[in-house]
């Protein structure tokens, strides 16, 4: 009979499970949406505050953060701060009230008491509404720039608050660029991108030379090709570095997002005598391509057709590395040559 129990027990659970999934799944067009009207802002809402699952109130709370509800319903979110029986409910409604422009000093013990979580994310949230309420305590700053890969916005208005001046930013962006956790490290190679300035992308550069998680290597290559006034020339130098070394990889992407601003250097590479050089050419070649061929492509590309047609003009070069180089170089021209052959379908 207690097996039995046991057993009916876990299918409901397992069934509630699914169901709470499905809802979620349901719901991400409405919460991924960027504008959205009132009566869809408080179908959000009335989600947050009905769901039961976790991963549906963190959906719905991080939402209304990004697009937050009407100024009239802050009693309602001050309620479920007051009585709800679920933390994570109370720090949202806490950080959606501090989003909609309100900096009330009653929701800091909500926000101190997240930010004691072992939820990095959950801690970010808090730390941005911490850092707007009680500006003063610089002590979680770390935490708001993590919290910029998942709301640029809401991070960047925290830190405006923390940060009095500029030198102040870039100060705390550095001491995120050296931070243990990935996550941090590529939420300050991704800010610092967007800094457009000397100071920056000598940071970026720095952080190329040692990184080793991919996703934050990316980060740091679209930093730097954000910043290409500045680091451009840096970069060529670096097509010289071993091609099995991480970096190596970080460099060659950067001149891929580039786009047709790195052809001339790319194509000194593919002319070298140094091999790594040509290696490292051909796969900025490849990435090229592969940036091209995206729909996201106008982000780093002001006029794509022509870019498109500057990389075909490497496809002599290429070919004659993939028919007389080495193995090496050879496995690396095929590759570009294929990536590019895409751009042509």
């Amino acid at each position: 009979m207690h097996k039995l129990t046991f057993l009916l027990t876990a299918a409901l659970f397992a069934a509630l499970n699914v169901s709470a999934q499905t809802s979620l799944k349901n719901a991400l067009p409405l919460l991924q949406k960027n504008n959205r009207s009132a009566s869809e802002n408080q179908r959000v809402l009335d989600l947050f505050r009905t769901a039961k699952d976790p991963d549906t109130v963190f959906a719905a709370g991080a939402s209304l953060v990004k697009t937050p509800p009407a100024k009239a319903q802050e009693p309602a979110l001050f309620n479920l701060i007051l009585r709800s029986e679920d933390p994570l409910k109370q720090t949202f409604s806490a950080v959606i009230v501090t989003a909609m422009g309100s900096a009330h000093e009653e929701l800091i013990p909500v926000l101190e008491g997240a930010l004691q979580s072992k939820d990095a994310v959950l801690r970010s949230y808090a730390a941005g509404a911490y850092g707007i309420v009680n500006p003063q305590n610089k002590a979680y700053v770390q935490e708001v720039v993590h919290l910029y890969i998942f709301d640029p916005a809401f991070a960047a208005r925290s830190m405006n608050l923390l940060a009095e001046e500029p030198k102040h930013l870039l100060k705390y962006l550095k001491q995120a660029a050296a931070s243990s956790d990935d996550q941090t490290r590529a939420a300050a190679a991704s800010w610092l991108g967007t800094l457009h300035s000397e100071a920056a992308a000598k940071q970026l550069l720095k952080m190329a030379k040692t990184e080793q998680d991919a996703n934050t290597q990316a980060q740091i290559a679209t930093g730097l090709a954000q910043n290409r006034q500045y680091t451009l020339e840096a970069v060529a130098k670096e097509l010289r570095r071993d091609y099995t070394t991480p970096s190596a990889s970080t460099y060659a992407l950067a001149l891929g997002f580039m786009t047709g601003n790195a052809i001339d250097v790319i194509r000194q590479g593919l002319l070298s005598t140094n091999q790594n050089e040509r290696i490292n050419a051909a796969r900025a070649a490849a990435y090229m391509a592969g940036v091209l061929s995206n729909p996201d492509a106008f982000n780093y590309t002001s006029d794509r057709t022509f870019d498109i047609g500057l990389l075909k003009s490497l496809i002599p070069q290429l070919n004659l590395l993939a028919k007389t180089g080495n193995d090496s170089v050879k496995v690396y021209a095929s590759n570009a040559l294929r990536q590019i052959e895409k751009l042509m379908i």
